[in-house]
């Protein structure tokens, strides 16, 4: 047989059908938009499910605060009442005093409870060691000394937080005796939220932080706290992680990890409450559904061989 024979055997040689080629390509098409179409709408889909918990477990949390701030808030009115404390200041004798301010504590839960004199020094106190201590520059004495009403103050701890204090004059035949401070028990919940996985922050009405679940978060700007991140390749990885699979810009990063913002608002001098969860848990579930379809797409089932 000449080498003419050969070619023309070759090209008579059937190969694959035209319309064979392009429905493959129109399947692999149809296979690439169905998983990018799946992946926007499930993306959305399961965000906006997370986004709905993190809504509900925000009103939980407003809820507990709101709810301390408002049992502490009635305790200096109390107090500032009581017979024993009005006639301690009037006589000066406060030798029993600290042991009734410990015994009331345990009574109604406070954090903390001080006697302040008229001068400013603390004259009875729950935690002793704060005895003789001078408030008369702290705001909770000054603003309480201007007011006959119940006076709400965040302090600036120089550890690090702040103590949230009711405070109110002590009064008698409308003269000033001193000043009872009550120590609000917030940190209580702060501790709680440590144990979740989301992150939290309560802010007042300048957007500073109050509370947080992040420990260098606290006294800075909400922004400014929010731009604290951790080491770059942590960055890196978050934001990788991002593009393959959020639809839009993630809210911010806590512990590099790129995270959803949820935000409340806390009917109490102008504070919110906002949470920042993982897209870690919607990532999970988008890639579930799209590795089913894929492996529809190519026909095959999991446990097949070949």
């Amino acid at each position: 047989m000449t080498s003419a024979d050969h070619s023309t055997i070759s090209a008579a040689a059937p190969g694959l059908p035209w319309r064979a080629k392009l429905a493959a390509v129109l399947l692999v098409i149809l296979a690439v938009v169905v998983v990018l179409v799946s992946n926007r709408l499930l993306t959305d889909r399961y965000t906006a499910d997370t986004r709905s918990r993190a809504e509900v477990r925000l009103a939980l949390y407003t809820g507990n605060l709101m709810a301390e701030l408002q049992r502490t808030s009635v305790v200096p009115l109390l107090l500032a009442e009581d017979p024993d404390l009005v006639t301690a200041l009037k006589a000066g004798n406060f030798s029993g005093t600290s042991a009734k301010l410990i015994a009331l504590q345990s009574q109604l839960g406070v954090a903390s409870i001080r006697l302040v004199g008229a001068d400013g020094r603390v004259v009875g106190a729950t935690n002793r060691n704060v005895l003789g201590t001078n408030l008369r520059n702290d705001p909770s004495f000054v603003a309480a000394q201007r007011t006959k009403d119940t006076v709400f103050s965040a302090v600036k701890r120089d550890a690090g937080g702040f103590d949230f204090l009711y405070s109110r004059a002590v009064l008698s035949d409308a003269k000033p005796l001193g000043v009872i401070v009550v120590s609000v028990d917030l940190m209580k919940y702060e501790r709680a939220w440590a144990g979740l996985q989301d992150a939290i922050m309560v802010t007042d009405s300048e957007g500073t932080v109050m509370l947080a679940t992040e420990p260098r978060w606290r006294g800075l700007p909400s922004a400014e706290a929010l731009a604290l991140r951790d080491a770059p390749s942590a960055i890196a990885l978050a934001l990788r992680a991002t593009a393959e699979w959020a639809q839009e810009p993630p809210d911010a990063y806590v512990r590099g990890e790129a995270v959803m913002r949820t935000e409340a608002r806390v009917p109490f001098r102008g504070w919110k409450i906002a949470t920042f969860t993982a897209f870690g848990s919607v990532r999970e579930q988008v890639n579930g559904i799209l590795a089913l379809e894929m492996r529809g797409c190519s026909g095959r089932s999991p446990n097949a061989r070949r």
